[in-house]
Order: C-alpha cells, then structure tokens, then sequence
C-alpha cells in the first residue's frame, strides 16, 4: 500500500505562535504511520492563500493546515479561488487562540486531529459565499455585521489577552451598545428595523468557545443567522452568560433562523467580520455552497 502524501501549511504566528510546536508534535505521529508530509511555512499574511491557490494538488492525499480560524479561512479562499472543483479533504491541526471548526468536529488537540487524518474519513464542508462590493470571499465559521463586528475588533487590540480576549471585548461592548438601523433580508423575508447583531453561523462555535448557533451543522446546506434587534444592557449580560451553553436561543429577544441566504443593506463603513478577519462591509449578501469541500472527519 503506497505511503499518504500530504501538504501541510503552518502558520508559525497562530496562538501566541505555537505553530512550530504543533508541527513538532504532530510529525512523528505522521511519520510512524509511514506518512509523507510536504510542510510549507506561511511567512506572511495571505501567504496561506498563496500556496494554498497554485500548489498542485494531484500530488496530495490530503491538505493539512496547522493554525486558527484565520489560517484555515486563508486556505479554503485560496482553495476556491482556482475556480475548480476541490476534491483534496482539508485536515485541521488546532494551533490558534480560536479554532471553531475545530472544536465544531470535536478535534481540539494534535493527537486526535492527526489520527482523524490519517484514518482518511470524509465529510462534506459547507461554505458561504459573500459578496461585499466588488469582492467574494468564502467563510466556514461566520459572517458578523453589527455588534460582532465592535467586538473583534476590540478583540483584536487585545490579543495579548489570548482566547480571554473575546469574553473581555464583549464585556466592554456591553457597557455601551448601538444598534443600526438595516434591511435584513432571510431568503425572502425582508425585515425593516434596528439591529444590536446579526451574525450568520457555519459551525455551532464563534471566539472563545461560545456556544452562539447550537443548532448548526456543517453540511446541512443553511447557514444559521442569529439576530438581536433591540435589547437592554441587563439582556445582553444575560446573553452573554447564556451563550457558552446555548441556552440563550431560549431568550425572547434572540431570533435564530437557518436560512440558505440572507443578506444586510445598510451603508455602513465599519468592516464585517468574516471568521475572525475584519474585511469588507456592508452592504453584502451570503449565499450557501453545499459540500463545497471536503474534510477529515
């Protein structure tokens, strides 16, 4: 039987740059199953993107990324920019301060996620594709407009924080929240009001392991939007304490909605938040890709 052959792109910068030491680790693991690895080393940002556009995946039973939600949203956009079906499977090695998917297919350390890979099951990935301006970018864990967008990006002024960074940012999001005025549109039901969140799930996780679309799945084809429109800062606590076990869904100002599109109309310079990267702004629109790739499962 001919030795597994597999690229594996690292970013050293993930998680206070743990990248290396996760690669050392998963290695021998690789190794003593007689398995081959192509390492490629991201030197830069979008370096991920780049290699992940134009390597040849013939040569490759598997693409394993070692990283957080920003280095596997780096792949899967490079993958898909090629305009070609991908059938090579994607194989996560937990390596950052947020790895959603991760967590989503329950693969939260390198043993685990390396034998994962190497036993060689399949399932389908879905990904949404967004359409802010001028430009599509795919995303496999959310697509945030209103509060989750302030939230990163206090978030990303606290990464000396790590994972804690996001429970801190929300907090202080707390203290003085703002809704907008938007049009939501949910497939084709057109909502004309105010809004504290609107945030479109992939995976059932966002930031640091909270609970925020309980109900979703990966290859159901539908993205699930989780909406607040107006509430009180007492609500919102209670939210965000709900929110680690799922049970604020249950609240009455929570709306949750699994939809194959929706879309926000609202002009609106702050940026999105697209799996943890803060890039484009409304207005956008989000549309499913059912199995567009696959992954280690």
């Amino acid at each position: 039987m001919p030795s597994q052959h597999f690229l594996v792109i690292v970013n050293p910068a993930s998680g206070h740059r743990r990248g290396r030491e996760v690669l050392e680790q998963a290695k021998p693991l690789f190794h003593a199953a007689g398995a081959d690895l192509d390492v490629r080393l991201c030197e830069r940002p979008q370096h991920a993107l780049e290699i992940a556009s134009a390597v040849d995946l013939k040569l490759y039973d598997g693409c394993c990324i070692i990283g957080g939600d920003g280095t596997v949203h780096e792949v899967v956009n490079g993958l898909l920019s090629r305009g070609e079906k991908i059938d090579l499977p994607l194989g996560l090695i937990p390596a950052g301060s947020g790895n959603t998917l991760h967590l989503h297919q329950g693969g939260h350390d390198v043993p685990v996620s390396v034998r994962r890979i190497l036993a060689g099951q399949t399932s389908a990935l879905d990904v949404a594709r967004v359409t802010a301006g001028g430009d599509v970018i795919y995303c496999i864990n959310i697509v945030g407009w209103a509060a989750v967008v302030d939230i990163n990006c206090l978030a990303e002024k606290m990464r000396f924080l790590g994972p804690m960074r996001y429970a801190v940012a929300t907090m202080r999001f707390l203290l003085n929240p703002k809704p907008r005025p938007a049009r939501l549109i949910i497939d084709d039901e057109v909502i004309d009001d105010e809004f504290l969140l609107v945030v479109g799930c992939i995976t059932k996780y966002t930031g640091n392991g909270m609970l925020l679309a309980p109900q979703a799945s990966i290859d159901d084809g539908k993205i699930d939007v989780v909406v607040v429109r107006q509430a009180s800062r007492r609500e919102l606590l209670q939210l965000f304490r709900k929110v680690f076990d799922g049970s604020h869904v249950n609240l009455p100002f929570v709306e949750c909605h699994q939809v194959r599109r929706f879309a926000v109309d609202h002009d609106d310079q702050r940026p999105l938040n697209l799996d943890g990267e803060s890039v484009g702004q409304a207005p956008f629109t989000v549309e499913m890709v059912q199995g567009a790739l696959r992954i280690f499962a």
